[in-house]
């Protein structure tokens, strides 16, 4: 009966522990499925967060971003081959501060290169070199005269003033009177002894070469500008 029993109990526990091995490998299959799942979750969660998170700065070949800053470390470069503007920027408000296009750079940078010496029409310029336009060049152009009284006295003395704010660039003078004769063979008596310009004024000395009796005078001319 020992044996019976021994040899009915054997196969039994052999069959128990089959199931419980059964059940063991695929509670642990279950956890392997779980943790796959999990680190593939991960991994997908880890390239949608990637990729969105790409998406939001812009890198060498992604596509401009109307409306939003677009940041980069490359250069962009517009190359084509058309017979008109190859960019145009249309702004419509009429705000205050409405403007086509603004360039920002740090201090001492250029703003802008161009490799054409051409015009460009209608385009104004406040500063150029650190100047104003009224501080380049020739600018408020005006010419001063100073006559002395006119009489047969010599010598004779007029002096020309500049405005303020300007300075002398030019110089000229005239002997009104003390001439005798018809053009084309006029003569004087009076001849200019000096002209003597300096940065604000000309002055300008004339006298008699031959006494005359006539009246003449002398009259300077300064030829002022805006100083620079």
């Amino acid at each position: 009966m020992a044996t019976n029993r021994a040899g009915r109990i054997v196969p039994f526990l052999q069959q128990k522990g089959n199931k419980q091995m059964t059940t063991i490998a695929r509670k642990v299959m279950w956890i392997g499925r779980a943790t796959v799942f999990t680190v593939g979750l991960a991994v997908t969660l880890a390239l949608m967060l990637g990729v969105a998170t790409t998406a939001l700065a812009a890198v060498p070949g992604d596509p401009f971003k109307l409306g939003r800053s677009n940041s980069v470390d490359k250069i962009t470069t517009l190359v084509g081959n058309v017979n008109k503007a190859m960019l145009k920027i249309d702004n419509n408000s009429t705000g205050d501060s409405a403007t086509a296009l603004n360039l920002q750079v740090k201090p001492g940078q250029a703003p802008m290169k161009v490799d054409s010496g051409t015009k460009v029409a209608s385009l104004n310029s406040d500063e150029l070199d650190g100047r104003s336009a009224s501080e380049i060049g020739v600018n408020g152009l005006e010419q001063v005269t100073s006559s002395s009284d006119s009489n047969s006295n010599s010598s004779k003395t007029a002096t020309a003033v500049c405005p303020d704010g300007k300075v002398v660039v030019g110089t000229g003078y005239s002997i009104p009177g003390g001439k005798s004769g018809i053009s084309p063979n006029l003569e004087t008596d009076v001849v200019i002894d000096q002209l003597l310009p300096s940065d604000s004024f000309v002055t300008t000395v004339a006298f008699e070469e031959e006494p005359t009796s006539a009246n003449w005078a002398v009259v300077a001319r300064a030829i002022c500008a805006t100083a620079p």
